[in-house]
């Protein structure tokens, strides 16, 4: 059950601060690490340490930020399949408090102008998954691609709109929504896309819409898993919190580990919560190969 990942690899810059600085403060960091991220990389790695058969589908630019990219994701063992010389690659600043909450400056790059010629090379009966993140599907480039998946059939469509669903012009999501995706959210996007007060709520409201599961994260309480009016709530394990960045890419990477392993929901969420909570006790954003012990998970 291969996977296609469509997204964007960033450099992260992670600045770990004790609070975050109010208008006119002059704070000092603590420590900070340059390091490589973005959610379909996050995501990817995961499926890449249980050697899930899996693509990532990522532009890398001409400038420093790219070349950066280039380096680790073929150290990593990816190809840059997509090169693009009319600019650089974005980035992004994370701001991690005393507590591990983490708060995003993006600064936009070549990621954000996606191109129909980048869908060229894939063949879509390679794949029977197929993952996407609400950073992508902005503007035009959500409009590429979600013309692009729309004509597909029969594929697992893992939606994580994260807390960019705001912006999404509404076409294009109520395309993909049509797609029945598996969505994978947190609590305070399912509230606030939904308008509704509870997660039992929010979860029927994105059942009714999308006729699929949807995965709502709970932080330290762990994940709530629904579908056809089943709700089943899987408690977190016990970790010191260092860093949340791409706990959330991570979760769902283990989601989709899990689909490919022919996990029941139950042990999908299970599985999850426990490849989050290790990457929540590291400094990265991403469960590298040195964090990364197989034996620590039951493998089903």
């Amino acid at each position: 059950m291969k996977t296609l990942i469509i997204g964007n690899v960033y450099v992260d810059i992670i600045i770990n601060v004790d609070h975050l600085p109010k208008t006119g403060d002059d704070i000092v960091c603590k420590k900070h690490i340059v390091t490589v991220g973005g959610c379909a990389y996050n995501v990817a790695t995961i499926l890449k340490n249980f050697n899930i058969d899996h693509t990532l589908v990522f532009p890398v630019g001409n400038g420093i930020y790219g070349s950066i990219i280039e380096n680790e994701v073929i150290k990593s063992g990816y190809k840059p399949n997509i090169k693009v010389d009319s600019g650089d690659n974005g980035y992004c600043m994370c701001l991690v408090e005393e507590s591990g909450e983490r708060s995003f400056i993006t600064v936009k790059g070549i990621e954000t102008n996606y191109s129909e010629s980048w869908f060229e090379g894939i063949n879509p009966d390679d794949y029977k998954n197929i993952y996407i993140s609400g950073y992508e599907m902005e503007g035009e480039s959500g409009q590429i691609i979600s013309n692009w998946i729309s004509k597909l059939e029969d594929k697992n469509i893992f939606f994580a709109p994260g807390p960019r669903m705001g912006e999404i012009e509404k076409e294009t999501l109520d395309k993909i929504l049509k797609l029945r995706p598996i969505i994978h959210i947190n609590e305070e996007e399912a509230l606030s896309f939904t308008n509704k007060k509870s997660i039992v709520e929010a979860a029927r409201a994105i059942n009714k819409i999308t006729k699929n599961t949807v995965f709502i994260t709970l932080g330290k309480d762990g994940v709530m898993c629904a579908n056809n009016c089943e709700y089943r709530f899987v408690d977190s394990f016990d970790s010191e919190i260092k860093n949340t960045i791409g706990a959330g890419d991570s979760h769902m990477g283990a989601i989709i580990v899990g689909y490919s392993m022919g996990y029941n929901l139950g042990d999908c969420c299970y599985f999850a919560n426990k490849v989050a909570s290790k990457v929540v006790s590291i400094e990265e954003s991403r469960l590298e190969e040195k964090y990364f012990d197989i034996k620590e998970y039951n493998i089903i």
